[in-house]
């Protein structure tokens, strides 16, 4: 007998669809999010906008504040500081997992989206190639094999998404994030973990080098250092 699918609710598409739009952009850090504006845009009640919002609650990329409402997420400098290193320590471990397990699979891949990011950057298409900036990330752990990791990468991927595109649709920050990624593309094709290691590490600490740790919220474009 067939398994029968349950249809996702309307609080299920309400969230990956505020989800999208935070992780995209469309809402920008620290953007007050109204209930009634919400349901109005995606044709809906305010119940499953509340429950949406609750959800993002839970992973990070909402903030309720009494007698204010909902906002994006934004963080201080430090704040900034202290994901990034929660970051490092994910992302490398996965790393060195899917270098001792697969790493034939892993360049090959991380090469494909590589040639990709470098085609969405010639074309100027800055939300094609920060969709590649996700993958090339993800493949991490999709070669580590091991799934307790990524699902501790998954309850902070959106966050980093949100926090990319925020940072990304600097030309000089894609410049250099399209020189770094074929960096460590280069490094793993010559065997060499350490150092892949090393620009990845740097590669992750242009988010809270982009501004001084005593920032008290990123969102604020005028709190951004040139780097």
């Amino acid at each position: 007998m067939q398994e029968i699918t349950r249809p996702p609710s309307l609080s299920d598409i309400a969230t990956e669809k505020l989800r999208i739009a935070i992780m995209n952009g469309e809402f920008k850090l620290g953007e007050a999010l109204s209930e009634k504006k919400l349901a109005d845009r995606l044709n809906i009640s305010k119940t499953p906008i509340r429950h949406a919002l609750a959800q993002m609650r839970v992973e990070g990329l909402v903030e309720v504040f009494p007698q204010k409402g909902s906002f994006v997420f934004t963080l201080s400098g430090m704040d900034l500081v202290r994901f990034s290193e929660h970051r490092v320590i994910l992302e490398t471990a996965a790393l060195e997992l899917a270098f001792e397990r697969n790493l034939d699979a892993l360049v090959s891949r991380l090469k494909g989206i590589w040639e990709k990011m470098l085609q969405a950057k010639k074309s100027s298409s800055i939300q094609k190639y920060l969709e590649m900036d996700i993958e090339f990330h993800r493949c991490f752990f999709q070669f580590a094999d091991n799934s307790y990791l990524a699902e501790s990468y998954s309850l902070i991927e959106a966050k980093i998404s949100a926090i990319r595109t925020h940072l990304g649709r600097d030309v000089i920050q894609t410049d250099k994030s399209l020189e770094e990624h074929h960096e460590m593309v280069i490094a793993l094709e010559k065997g060499d973990l350490d150092k892949c290691i090393s620009v990845l590490e740097f590669h992750i600490g242009r988010y809270h080098r982009t501004y001084s740790e005593d920032v008290m919220d990123i969102s604020n474009p005028a709190d951004a250092l040139s780097n």
